[in-house]
């Protein structure tokens, strides 16, 4: 009888695999190594696997060639590295799989650990399978065409077969270049000796390899070319200088506040944790504050100066969050803010317009409001007040105005946190105006690959093209040096009370 045919489970179904990493965690003391520790990710859509080649200087000066599937980073080690010549058959040694967070990686693995010297990201991209690649992979010949920075075209890597029997041999592969628009001679053009600075940084083997700790506000920055946001190659030392030019900006929006923070070791692709509370592992720039919490005193971070917050970014901070109220008048807050989260399917042009109507309404009771974009998918609308509400009157007049626009509106608001009842719809966020709770501090980064900014804007810059998210680091300098005028000058010198709720 012919034997039934099985039917192909479909690659975003299958499962990853568990032991995939257990090499790679083996022979790594992550207490001593800035590698990241990484764990197997789901498997991503074709067009956006990614490739990465890593120039390493350990024992032997060699490439590491690496290919995302099923999950991981599949390796090999090529001694003489990528050639763009189809003649040239170079050696590949297949080695353990890498974390996808190591397609960031750049640095110095210190002596004595596994594979100890310095790491340079030669190139990184995307790549493209030709037919199954999980058939290809495990039939030994994966063809596959690369879309990067140095690399492009069609290759192949062929697993060598027959000959000795022992382990090495089974390790074995040669990567190819096909004959196509992008091949070249090698006689004629190296492409390792003509580019080989790095993708990510523009430094060459040779200054990692010399590294200098540099200092910045008076903080010793380790590991300053650790690489925190991949998409922009963003390193710690380019968001230590990139907080240091506009100290001016946020400092202000900090100063007197306690925090909660969102630190991110290994960056932001890699696990982040939640902290409100300081402890050791806080610099000694950073002032502490005891706050008095339901059963004990807890210990609060305030960020009064440059130091401080450059000593954030030496720990791994990636978000600041701050109290709407500052330690001086904990009890009596000096803004109330509305958080304008949009849930799936809500376009940007309605989350604009729920923010202006938040504002007409806040101007019916004589409140002034200013606007800003949180770095993720809404706006908040903040009320700047005179220090004499309490945290309960804040909390029940933001919940007032939340519940009014959702009894007008209740297709398009909605005031209640669950998440089931959010789709299509606006949740106005009121509870940030509870005691303890905090939001997105302007001029702090969020924890996304992308280093979006959360930024103060003028009420008559919120467009259909200006998304939350539409300044990041590379392009927020600019625009704070066109500036003619602070769109929030007036919010420093302006008092509001809050109203009674019975004239709302």
């Amino acid at each position: 009888m012919k034997k039934r045919r099985k039917t192909a489970t479909p690659r975003s179904a299958r499962p990853v695999p568990k032991a995939g990493l257990v090499e790679y965690r083996r022979k790594r003391d992550f207490r001593q190594t800035p590698e990241p520790s990484g764990s197997p990710s789901p498997s991503r859509r074709e067009r956006d696997r990614i490739f990465v080649i890593q120039k390493h200087a350990a024992s032997r000066l060699h490439y590491d060639f690496r290919l995302e599937l099923d999950g991981t980073l599949k390796s090999w080690a090529v001694p003489k590295g990528p050639s763009l010549d189809p003649t040239d058959k170079r050696l590949a040694m297949q080695v353990e799989d890498h974390p996808l967070e190591y397609a960031s990686f750049e640095g110095t693995i210190p002596a004595g650990e596994y594979g100890a010297g310095s790491v340079v990201l030669w190139d990184r991209g995307t790549w493209r399978p030709e037919g199954d690649p999980q058939a290809a992979y495990r039939a030994g010949a994966l063809k596959f065409s690369l879309e990067g920075t140095k690399l492009h075209g069609s290759w192949v890597l062929a697993k060598i077969r027959g000959g000795r029997r022992d382990r090495s041999d089974q390790r074995s592969w040669l990567l190819i270049k096909h004959r196509d628009g992008e091949a070249r001679p090698a006689r004629k053009f190296n492409v390792l000796e003509a580019r080989p600075e790095s993708v990510a940084s523009g430094r060459t083997l040779e200054q990692i390899a010399s590294p200098v700790e540099p200092v910045v506000a008076g903080v010793r920055l380790t590991h300053a070319d650790r690489v925190l946001f991949p998409a922009q190659g963003t390193t710690k030392l380019d968001l230590a200088r990139f907080y240091e030019s506009i100290a001016e900006w946020i400092l202000p929006h900090l100063k007197d506040r306690p925090t909660a923070l969102v630190r991110c070791p290994e960056g932001a692709e890699g696990p982040c944790f939640y902290q409100k509370h300081g402890g050791p592992w806080a610099p000694k720039a950073i002032r502490r504050v005891k706050i008095q919490e339901k059963t004990k005193a807890g210990e609060y971070l305030v960020v009064d100066s440059l130091p401080a917050l450059i000593g954030l970014v030496q720990i791994g901070i990636l978000e600041i969050h701050t109290w709407n109220s500052v330690v001086q008048h904990l009890e009596r807050p000096d803004r109330v803010v509305f958080d304008l989260d949009p849930g799936p399917g809500v376009e940007w042009r309605r989350v604009a317009d729920a923010a202006r109507l938040v504002r007409e309404r806040l101007q019916t009771v004589r409140l002034e409001s200013f606007l800003k974009t949180t770095g993720g998918k809404g706006l908040h609308v903040v009320v700047p007040l005179r220090a004499s509400a309490t945290w309960d009157e804040c909390r029940a007049f933001a919940r007032r105005l939340a519940e009014d626009l959702e009894h007008a509106e209740p297709k398009a608001y909605v005031a209640r946190m669950a998440k089931a009842e959010r789709k299509g719809k606006i949740f106005i966020d009121y509870l940030r105006n509870t005691r303890g709770a905090t939001s997105i501090a302007a001029f702090s980064t969020r924890a996304t690959p992308e280093a979006p900014v959360s930024v103060p804007l003028a009420w008559d810059e919120l467009t259909p093209r200006l998304r939350s998210d539409h300044y990041t680091i590379a392009s927020l300098p600019r625009r704070l040096a066109d500036l003619k005028a602070d769109p929030w000058a007036a919010y420093w010198t302006l008092r509001q009370n809050l109203p009674a709720l019975s004239t709302t």
